[in-house]
C-alpha cells in the first residue's frame, strides 16, 4: 500500500475530482454515436449485427461481466415469451472495440438482452454507441445493471472492489488492503484519523455511488466472503452456479466432499432445496465424528504396532501418548 499512501495531496484531490465527474455523468447526456453510416444522424439508436458485438469486458479488471449468473431456463422463457413477440425495447450499450475494425463494438451493458436475442433469434440488435474510457464504461455497466435488479452479495463485493481498484489506480488486492487499513485505523485512532487519510475521499466517493452500504459495513459483511472456498467463488463468478447455491455448498468443511457436491449441483442443475438437504446430510455430528476418529485411530495403531515396537524412540512416544490418554480418562 506504500504507493497509495504516498500519493500527494494535489494528485489525490485531482483524482477525486476526476472520479466524481465520471461517476456523476449521465450516459444519455454524454452520448456520442459513431459509425452510423447512412442512418439519420439525429438517431441515438443504431442496429448492429450480433456478430459485431464482442463480450470482451476489457474495461473490467479481470475481464468478467458485472452480472455473473443468468438462469438459462428463465432466460429462454423470457426471450421466447417477451423478446420474440415484442422485440428489444431497451438498446444495448456498446463502445468501439479496441484494435477492432470500425464496425466492431464491445458490449458495456445488456448481456442478458444479448443472450436473450440468441434464443429469440433477433439479429441485428438495437444499440447505443458511446466513446467511453475504461472507468466510464465500467461505471455505466454498474449503473445500468443496478437499475434492473439487486446484485448478489458476491457481485456487489466484486463490483465495489473493482471500481475502487480502478479509482485508486491499483489492484483489487490493494483495494482490499486499503479498506482493512481504514478499518484498523478507525478502531485504533478514531474516525478523525480516517477522515484525514489521503485515500478516504476516494473511498467515500465510490461508496456514495453505489449507495445502500457504508465502507464500514462492507468490511464487516462483504469482505469475509473472500475467505470462502476459492472453488465455490470461481464457480459463481464463471456463471456455473447461483450465488445462493454456492454459499450453501461452502458450508461443507471437507474439501473433497464439497468439490463433489459442487460438481454434482452444476451438472444436474440441482435446486437449492435439494442442495440444502445434501449439505445437511454431510454436516458431521460432533459425537459421531469423535467416535469415527477413535475407531480409525485404533485401527491404524494396531496396524503399526509391530513397526513401533521395533523402534525404541517411536515406542517411547507411543507409551507417553498412551499414558496421557489413561490419565485423561482417570480424571474424567
Amino acid at each position: 500500500m506504500g504507493r497509495l499512501e504516498g500519493t500527494g495531496k494535489a494528485t489525490t484531490n485531482q483524482r477525486v475530482a476526476n472520479l466524481k465527474q465520471i461517476l456523476n455523468f449521465t450516459p444519455e447526456k454524454e452520448e456520442n454515436a459513431v459509425n452510423q453510416g447512412d442512418l439519420n444522424q439525429d438517431s441515438s439508436v443504431v442496429w448492429v449485427k450480433r456478430s459485431q458485438i464482442h463480450l470482451t469486458f476489457s474495461f473490467v479488471p479481470d475481464g468478467q461481466p458485472v452480472r455473473y449468473y443468468y438462469d438459462p431456463e428463465e432466460l429462454e422463457a423470457w426471450a421466447l415469451n417477451d423478446l420474440k413477440p415484442n422485440g428489444i425495447h431497451s438498446p444495448l450499450w456498446v463502445r468501439p472495440l479496441k484494435n477492432g475494425n470500425g464496425d466492431e463494438y464491445e458490449l458495456v451493458a445488456g448481456k442478458r438482452r444479448y443472450h436473450g436475442s440468441e434464443f429469440a433469434e433477433i439479429d441485428p440488435l438495437p444499440v447505443r454507441i458511446f466513446n467511453w474510457n475504461d472507468l466510464e464504461a465500467f461505471k455505466a455497466s454498474l449503473a445500468e445493471n443496478k437499475n434492473r435488479r439487486d446484485f448478489s452479495a458476491l457481485e456487489d463485493l466484486d463490483a465495489i472492489l473493482k471500481l475502487l481498484a480502478i479509482s485508486i489506480e491499483g489492484t483489487v488486492e490493494e483495494a482490499v488492503s486499503l479498506l482493512y487499513q481504514m478499518d484498523n485505523l478507525k478502531r485504533r485512532s478514531g474516525i478523525d484519523s480516517v477522515l484525514a487519510h489521503p485515500q478516504y475521499e476516494i473511498i467515500q466517493t465510490v461508496f456514495d455511488f453505489f449507495g445502500g452500504i457504508s465502507w464500514e459495513s462492507f468490511v464487516k459483511s462483504r469482505l469475509p466472503l473472500l475467505k470462502k472456498p476459492q472453488e465455490i467463488l470461481e464457480a459463481v463468478r464463471q456463471g456455473k452456479i447461483e450465488y445462493t447455491k454456492g454459499l450453501e455448498i461452502a458450508k461443507i468443511k471437507e474439501p473433497k466432499i464439497r468439490q463433489q457436491l459442487l460438481e454434482k449441483a452444476i451438472v444436474n442443475k440441482l435446486p437449492l432445496a435439494e442442495i440444502k438437504k445434501l449439505t445437511q446430510s454431510h454436516k458431521p455430528n460432533s459425537q459421531d465424528s469423535i467416535q469415527s476418529r477413535l475407531d480409525l485411530t485404533y485401527k491404524e495403531f494396531r496396524k503399526s504396532l509391530k513397526k513401533i515396537e521395533n523402534n525404541p524412540e517411536q515406542l517411547q512416544k507411543a507409551e507417553s501418548l498412551l499414558f496421557q490418554i489413561e490419565e485423561f480418562l482417570k480424571n474424567n
